[in-house]
């Protein structure tokens, strides 16, 4: 698509999810809806086969929100340069309205049990994995807990994932946190990270190091405040990415710039760290 063209139609399509065809007979990267299970649990993927599969696969970690077209915009572009791509969509219990403070690791628990059996569904040598906001969150964090992932790109996320949920300016996080201090009695900031962080214990910048070294990529907002920048920066330095692309811009933003000047970058970030 015309970039020109792409600028125009940003506001209808980051809110459009785009129709497609499940038929069997469908064409290569032409998108199909499955459901992967065990026992009761479940997930939702939309997948994209090319034409010819080169030995290497990427899935995709939507924000929240859920898939939208920038998602499928970068799911067609892998699967056109041969990637064979997955994008998940919703799983077991992935929303809820508890304001438990153990929610959290509920979520990313299920998380990682989705991406599991997203990850059985694949044969490829190679499997990327692409994450934008709070999908970049749960990327960073399977990357810290699959040792089978060889590359991870990441669109504003940030680290430690308890500071970024008790700093973000986002209006569900800062409903949450209203409604936790009244509950729970809770003090200032740091008496409410510290709460957080003794019952989530999946954070990407505290588990073990794994056998096998990750090539990572990163695009960081430098006027974010959902996710603050300043954990976009810290969880670079964790993760020293290879490539790195700073943004001038807020969260949105940054998200609709990658994608409208920094689509390519992503494809050849996933070639260059690919298996061969």
């Amino acid at each position: 698509m015309n970039k020109a063209l792409r600028i125009l139609l940003v506001p209808i399509s980051l809110v459009l999810v785009e129709a497609c065809s499940t038929s069997s007979q469908s064409s290569a990267c032409d998108p199909t809806e499955i459901t992967l299970r065990d026992d009761e649990f479940k997930v939702d993927v939309t997948a994209y086969a090319p034409a010819q599969l080169r030995a290497r696969s990427v899935i995709i970690l939507p924000p929240t929100g859920g898939t939208n077209y920038i998602d499928r915009y970068y799911a067609r572009l892998l699967c056109k340069s041969g990637y064979g791509v997955s994008i998940m969509n919703r799983w077991t219990a992935d929303t809820g309205t508890s304001t438990d403070l153990e929610i959290h690791q509920g979520f990313y628990s299920r998380m990682l049990k989705a991406f599991d059996l997203t990850l059985a569904s694949i044969d490829t040598p190679s499997v990327g994995v692409l994450g934008t906001s709070l999908g970049g969150l749960y990327a960073s964090v399977a990357a810290s807990k699959v040792e089978r992932i060889d590359s991870v790109f990441l669109i504003v996320a940030g680290a430690p994932i308890p500071e970024v949920i008790v700093n973000s300016d986002q209006k569900a996080m800062r409903m949450l946190a209203e409604d936790r201090r009244k509950r729970f009695g809770i003090g200032d900031d740091a008496d409410y990270v510290a709460r957080l962080s003794k019952v989530f214990l999946l954070d990407p910048m505290s588990q073990k190091p794994l056998k096998k070294k990750k090539d990572f990529g990163m695009v960081i907002a430098e006027e974010d405040t959902t996710v603050p920048t300043a954990y976009q920066h810290r969880l670079g330095e964790f993760l020293k990415p290879r490539k790195l692309v700073a943004l001038s811009n807020g969260h949105f933003w940054a998200i609709v710039n990658t994608w409208l000047h920094h689509d390519d970058e992503i494809v050849q970030f996933f070639n260059e760290g690919a298996k061969p």
